[in-house]
């Protein structure tokens, strides 16, 4: 007996050999898709129960992807103030910005109104772009401006078209949005939550090695920056909304070291028991 004959049935043996009558091939065709079908029927109804009759698994602990205490406070002392005559020129790319966008909406926000708007100029020619475009509002309003603080504004416009437009990488233009309705938060409120969205844009890129940056509050140009046309450029449409400035990022020059040391808090805290 060959292995074929010991290991297959004769019905079998024979349709594999080819030696079956038409009424037998018919027979085996329809024997073949009753048996298929009801193959696929018991799977698909096996998938069905099978949450009904399969007890829940523990749930696995995962470990807390949060950093520690210790990484967090090394981050917010680590965090600098740096200035554009101090970076590089070099740029951050769109994805690092993007990302520490990100992590500034994450600030925390009265009703969730999240009142922070940004625009950002990316690279030399629009940041130089956004300077002329403050130089032609204080020319075009230079009878309104007493002549000390209009000098004061042509030399520090002067040193920006130098620092931020050959050393920064970015800047961020900082707007705010006033809540609408009679049930609005404080105006109050909503600064500090563009502020708060400013302090995690600044620790998010303090973790980017090689890269700060600092916010201009724009007081050597405020009358422009709280001006009807500074909201218009922001697209704030309130009266009430506000543009706070602008934060300047970019690369920090090779070899520069910043230090900087804060009071005790103890020195500035009451304790009550």
């Amino acid at each position: 007996m060959s292995l074929a004959e010991a290991l297959l049935p004769g019905f079998v043996l024979e349709m594999v050999q080819g030696e079956m009558t038409e009424g037998e091939r018919e027979l085996a065709y329809n024997l073949t898709v009753i048996y298929g079908l009801s193959l696929l029927s018991m799977i698909v109804l096996y998938r069905l129960l099978k949450p009904v009759f399969t007890p829940p698994r523990a749930e696995v602990s995962t470990p807390s992807t949060l950093p520690s205490l210790a990484s967090t406070t090394a981050l917010i002392k680590a965090r600098r103030s740096v200035m554009p005559k101090d970076l590089s020129g070099d740029r951050l790319s769109k994805d690092e910005v993007e990302a520490v966008l990100e992590a500034a909406v994450w600030a925390p926000t009265h009703h969730k109104n999240q009142p922070w708007r940004f625009t950002v100029l990316d690279g030399p020619q629009p940041i130089a772009g956004y300077l002329d475009r403050l130089d032609a509002w204080y020319s075009d309003h230079k009878e309104e401006i007493d002549q000390q603080e209009f000098t004061k504004f042509l030399a520090k416009l002067e040193g920006s078209r130098t620092s931020w437009v050959n050393n920064a990488s970015h800047v961020v233009v900082l707007g705010m949005v006033r809540q609408a309705g009679e049930n609005r938060a404080a105006e109050w409120e909503e600064v500090a939550a563009v502020a708060c969205a400013v302090q995690n844009l600044h620790l998010a890129l303090t973790s980017i090695e090689g890269a700060s940056g600092f916010w201009s509050s724009h007081t050597w140009c405020r009358r422009a920056r709280d001006s009807s046309e500074w909201r218009e450029y922001m697209g704030l449409e309130d009266p009430e909304d506000r543009v706070l400035g602008a934060f300047v990022m970019g690369r920090v020059a090779k070899g520069k070291v910043f230090r900087s040391k804060r009071d005790c808090w103890r020195e500035k805290t009451q304790w009550e028991e």
